[in-house]
């Protein structure tokens, strides 16, 4: 159970701090406990039941567990999805995305990426879906970092480049 104050990463909105843990008056069950998330880094306030959706809240990761993550990935070689259909496509990226794992998330990052610049030198652009997945997964990934990190996304964007040794195109 997570506490006031608390950092966390609520899957597929990004990092929240937890505000309060309260029951809300307009509902039947006066009993039922909520976390109050604010976005850290959006303008917005959550209110997840502690007995339902608990799944998709996590700790924040550490700068340890950053640095690890970078260096392993760094180590295996990613590459872009290409010649697949957009809905095998679309069900990688989505299973990427909603693991809530900050590997799997830089990892679909660093794949569309790739496959940007694939695509670049055969003068084509990366379609929607992945420009959409893209954004996503980079919004999400540089949150953790950033809050981890205690710094800004774009300091965090420069920290992940300068340890993988790698540029995004974001």
């Amino acid at each position: 159970m997570f506490k006031k104050g608390d950092l966390v990463l609520y899957k597929n909105i990004g990092v929240c701090r937890i505000t309060d843990i309260t029951t809300l008056d307009f509902l039947e069950d006066l009993d039922q406990k909520f976390y109050v998330m604010e976005s850290v880094f959006k303008n917005g306030v959550n209110y997840v039941p502690l007995n339902k959706d608990i799944e998709n809240i996590r700790e924040i990761v550490s700068k340890d567990e950053i640095d690890r993550v970078i260096i392993e990935l760094k180590q295996n070689k990613i590459e872009p999805l290409l010649d697949i259909n957009a809905k095998q496509m679309t069900k990688i990226y989505e299973d990427l995305l909603n693991s809530g794992d900050i590997k799997d998330i830089l990892k679909l990052s660093i794949s569309i990426d790739k496959k940007r610049h694939v695509l670049e030198k055969e003068n084509k652009k990366i379609g929607a879906i992945d420009e959409n997945f893209y954004r996503k997964s980079m919004e999400i990934f540089l949150e953790e970092v950033a809050a981890s990190l205690d710094k800004s996304k774009d300091e965090a964007l420069k920290y992940i480049e300068t340890k993988a040794n790698y540029s995004f195109t974001y």
